[in-house]
């Protein structure tokens, strides 16, 4: 980008990340402080990222040298007050380890960069997003570099312009947003100047991020509480077919109730709603749609709340699968006053250049994920509710995780 802000760093400072991945941190050392994993990258793009090893190791290493600062730590000490004093007095002594926790090397099954990342569950927990943002950044810049910096802010001006303008001829009065785009953003310096702009000119949309640091740099609300890896470690840390329901008891332990969002498509919404029991319904304040069709899940979840004798409007269902304006509103006219409702909008907002086109084509962000594949040395698995995305090592375990679901398998 043709733009020199304040901080160039790719990783601006050890909150740049997101929200859930301290919540997960702590209540993996709080239960499983010996716990071991192993996570991958797992680039879905048709890109190789060969050639950029050497500069994505070298933005890696570098994180070796970021720790928890005085002002980061009463920060969290004020906006997450969930998070025990244990807790906090353990983060000044965090240190990435990188040349022993993170590997990269060519994988031969995808003929591209390999990216895994390995040791105690919760010294390696936080890579994930800030592994995924120095990937983005450092293709973006070397590949992408002649995009001129109005460019995605010229779109994104378009887009709140379009989205009032819908907003107002479809009378809708439910839509409400966060910013999630941290994972897989254009760069850190795009992403600071669209939140920017969105809290300056659509603050009255907006609910907050999912990045601390620029939460805590635009006094935003940070958003976010537990990601699919919570679930899949359980599948090693108790007999599989409970996993579910141990990781949700867990989970309201860790907090005393609080952070209570549900992420139901780790194993499917089908599974997910036989171990969602009256008691677990009512002490989760909501739930998250990740995967397969919004609506037809919506209408599960609502099903599901009536059958319990819990009214959904006394619940929140969040949407967070690969959303853009257009269709969050579909999705908020389908649930008018049936539920309230809320939204996570990542890469539509922090990685978008519309038609922009280079000497490559037209520019697309990278799509990528970086999952847990192994805990304490064995298989774990995501289900989903879409086919595509589902996600481990062992097809055994997986067919195995299937049948003690009542998952169909395929």
């Amino acid at each position: 980008m043709n733009s020199s802000p304040p901080n160039n760093a790719i990783i601006q400072s050890i909150l740049d990340l997101d929200v859930y991945k301290i919540n997960m941190m702590y209540a993996a050392r709080k239960f499983y402080p010996t716990t071991l994993v192993r996570y991958e990258l797992i680039i879905r793009s048709n890109e190789s990222l060969i050639d950029l090893k050497a500069p994505i190791h070298k933005e890696i290493n570098e994180l070796h040298g970021y720790k928890f600062t005085q002002v980061e730590l009463d920060y969290l000490r004020n906006h997450a007050p969930y998070l025990d004093d244990n807790f906090l007095d353990y983060l000044p002594e965090f240190e990435f380890k990188p040349q022993q926790q993170v590997r990269l090397d060519n994988s031969d099954s995808q003929k591209n960069l390999r990216i895994s990342i390995s040791g105690l569950w919760h010294e390696t927990i936080l890579y994930e997003t800030m592994i995924m943002s120095i990937v983005s950044e450092v293709r973006n810049h070397i590949r992408w570099f002649d995009i001129p910096y109005h460019q995605p802010i010229d779109v994104l001006e378009a887009k709140i312009r379009g989205l009032r303008d819908n907003l107002a001829q479809r009378n809708i009065t439910n839509f409400k947003f966060s910013e999630m785009g941290t994972r897989r953003r254009f760069s850190a310096n795009l992403q600071r100047s669209i939140i920017d702009y969105l809290a300056t000119n659509a603050s009255d949309l907006m609910l907050g991020t999912s990045n601390y640091h620029f939460a805590k740099e635009f006094n935003l609300t940070p958003i976010g509480t537990v990601a699919h890896e919570w679930f899949m470690a359980h599948q090693q840390l108790t007999q599989p077919v409970n996993s579910q329901k141990v990781a949700l008891d867990k989970w309201l332990e860790a907090f005393d109730g609080q952070l209570g969002i549900a992420l139901t498509d780790t194993i499917g919404i089908d599974a997910f709603l036989s171990d969602f029991t009256l008691e677990r319904a009512n002490a989760y304040q909501g739930v998250r749609h990740d995967s397969g069709d919004p609506f037809i899940w919506g209408d599960k979840i609502l099903a599901h709340y009536h059958s319990l004798g819990i009214d959904p409007k006394s619940k929140l269902l969040l949407f967070s699968d690969g959303l853009n304006f257009d269709k969050a509103l579909d999705i908020c006219e389908y649930f008018a006053d049936r539920a309230n409702i809320s939204f996570g909008i990542g890469t539509f907002l922090a990685n978008d250049m519309g038609d922009w086109r280079g000497k490559q084509g037209k520019y697309q962000p990278l799509s990528m994920v970086i999952k847990m594949v192994e805990c304490n040395g064995s298989a774990v698995a995501k289900i989903s509710d879409e086919p595509e995305k589902a996600m481990c090592e062992d097809p055994a375990f997986l067919t195995q995780l299937k049948q003690e679901f009542k998952v169909t398998v395929t």
